[in-house]
């Protein structure tokens, strides 16, 4: 385990008088994983992604036939 666990459990401190040590390691391992996941989620997003409308327009075009004549078909 590293230092920076140990602080952020070492700053865990529970209400309950019937709280058995199991069970505070239990929560403790819980709340640390859940804050740990969050940290690497919130790391990974680089840029806010392009909107689905913006995404699905492109899709559906069809690149734009060059030459004589073609310009007539394009829109068909």
């Amino acid at each position: 385990m590293s230092d920076d666990i140990d602080d952020r459990a070492a700053a865990l401190r529970f209400e309950s008088r019937t709280v058995t040590p199991d069970d505070a390691a239990a929560v403790t391992a819980v709340l640390l994983a859940a804050l740990d996941e969050e940290a690497s989620v919130a790391a990974s997003v680089d840029e806010p992604r392009r909107d689905a409308w913006v995404r699905s327009g492109t899709a559906m075009r069809r690149p734009i036939d060059v030459g004589p004549g073609r310009w007539v078909r394009t829109g068909r």
